[in-house]
């Protein structure tokens, strides 16, 4: 058996010399899947994600909030005008539009390929995501395959399709769809090639899609130095795998600081216990779904317990020695750098620098994709080593896992299409507040404590209004609207984020209300 099948273009080396030597003395493979049937398995598997998405996707979805504002709108304008500005600002500033600093440039960039085409905004994010989901699967599945066997590709499949964190992460129009595939690309080229390079490269590309992913680079270059080798081969491969995120992250800091004027400060953050409660709440719906919290947090401790007993009992029996191990510890470092580089750069990013990052499905999605395909690899690989009870437990264990995942996944879509999830709902899409600044408020600058609300309603940048409630800065607005030929300020019962009270605004600076709706209020200068 040979590993060096290709797989989406990319040319794969063999996992390891010593397994290959040890399948051929065998006579045939006793680990992994053949190069064909494995190809065939992943390219099913990820045509069904593919279509997956596109059926999630279908009006009224994908789900929008205030993030895909920023995605969809700099898209737009790097598409149209050349540079990645998103349609809001602040309500100081001269231009109703300012640039992209709160997301990296990678998600709308991409986005702005089809944009360019002709294709509209969202339906070019519904192309984009679905085809993310394709090569995620489709790699994790063709990986699993080549280390644990085509049963073993079929469950990573299976448990990749059917995990609520990862399925809802394809229902709005978020950047994690990419930047887990590009995750996934890194993982396979970790284990399958001796080019630090080209895993380097894809590392960098899901920095550049999302900050949270910056460490891959990082795993991706202490990988890279721990193959073995002379000192100067491992400095010479860490350092080739490092390039690619170093320079693509720091001309990304650069822009930033250039356009904010300033850097992130460094500060402990406060509340720190009651975001790591909600990472414990978070973990506990993912590996016991659809069960009570309390219910969950005990099967999870029995869970724990038990595979302990089955792996001292694997390792007792003498399974270390079998030779489809080195390729399982090979997938199972790398994954383990990867999860754990992503792990502890989200805390201290939420200890020293933001304290508004909250530890939910979204952000534990990197690691509940390695996860699971590490957990597939394993029982790929160990399961004819084990004792009958084992095989037992572990197959109804990951049977109910399977199936508990797969009834919350389908009860979340099916909150998410009930009517739309976010700014693509029916009411928000009927809302009379839209009709009126489409009709009414048309040429005039509108101000709001939701410019994502506005763009998606009238697909208009507007400004925010202030955040603070003092007399200097209602003054300064006060100034700024006197050279205004027609103003509106928009109050949503739904705020974006915390400002000012729009009916204090309003009232302190004599405009008079025009308007007023079940999701909101307007006042006219």
């Amino acid at each position: 058996m040979a590993l060096n099948s290709t797989l989406l273009g990319v040319r794969w080396d063999p996992l390891r010399g010593q397994i290959l030597r040890a399948a051929h003395r065998k006579g045939r493979a006793r680990f992994g899947a053949r190069p064909a049937r494995r190809s065939l398995l992943a390219a099913l598997f990820g045509t069904a994600a593919f279509l997956g998405v596109v059926a999630l996707d279908t009006p009224p979805g994908p789900g929008l909030d205030p993030d895909s504002m920023s995605y969809l709108g700099a898209a737009e304008s790097l598409a149209r005008h050349g540079a990645l500005r998103i349609p809001m600002a602040d309500w100081s500033d001269a231009d109703s539009t300012s640039p992209l600093r709160h997301f990296p440039p990678g998600f709308p960039a991409v986005l702005a390929i089809p944009v360019a085409l002709g294709v509209a905004p969202v339906q070019a994010a519904r192309g984009v995501e679905a085809v993310s989901a394709l090569a995620t699967v489709a790699l994790a599945v063709w990986l699993v395959a080549a280390v644990g066997g085509s049963w073993a590709g079929a469950l990573a499949g299976v448990a990749l399709l059917v995990s609520p964190a990862l399925v809802l992460d394809h229902a709005r129009v978020l950047s994690e769809p990419l930047c887990l595939a590009l995750l996934a690309a890194t993982l396979a080229l970790m284990v399958c090639t001796k080019r630090p390079l080209l895993y380097g490269l894809t590392a960098a590309a899901a920095g550049l899609v999302r900050y949270a992913a910056v460490p891959a680079g990082g795993a991706a270059a202490l990988w890279a130095f721990g193959l073995r080798g002379p000192l100067r081969e491992r400095l010479r491969r860490a350092a080739l795998a490092a390039l690619p995120t170093a320079l693509l992250s720091a001309a990304v800091m650069m822009r930033s600081m250039l356009e904010s004027g300033t850097a992130a400060a460094m500060t402990l953050q406060p509340h720190l216990g009651a975001t790591l409660r909600e990472l414990a709440a978070t973990l506990v719906a993912w590996l016991a779904p659809a069960v009570p919290g309390g219910v969950g947090a005990a099967l999870l401790a029995m869970g724990v317990g038990g595979a302990g007993v089955v792996v001292l009992s694997d390792a007792a029996r003498g399974g270390a020695s079998r030779p489809e191990r080195p390729a399982l510890r090979s997938l199972l470092s790398a994954a383990a750098l990867l999860a754990g580089c992503y792990a502890a750069f989200v805390l201290a990013s939420r200890a020293l620098v933001y304290d508004s990052i909250p530890f939910d499905d979204r952000m534990l999605s990197p690691v509940v994709l390695v996860a699971e395909v590490a957990a597939a690899a394993v029982l790929g690989v160990c399961w004819r080593a084990w004792p009958r009870w084992a095989r037992t437990a572990a197959g109804v264990a990951a049977a109910l896992w399977l199936g508990a995942s797969a009834w919350a996944t389908a009860g979340a879509v099916a909150d998410a299409r009930d009517g739309g999830w976010g700014y693509a709902s029916d009411e928000w899409r009927a809302s009379k507040l839209g009709e009126w600044l489409r009709a009414d408020g048309r040429g005039a600058e509108i101000y709001s404590n939701d410019p994502a609300g506005v763009w998606f309603l009238t697909h208009r940048p507007s400004r925010e209004l202030p955040s603070a409630d003092d007399s200097a800065s209602l003054e300064a607005l006060g100034r700024i609207l006197v050279g205004r030929r027609a103003v509106v300020v928009v109050g949503f019962a739904q705020e974006y984020e915390p400002t000012v009270a729009p009916d204090s605004v309003s009232r302190r600076l004599g405009l008079r209300l025009a308007a007023a709706f079940p999701e909101g209020r307007v006042w006219v200068k």
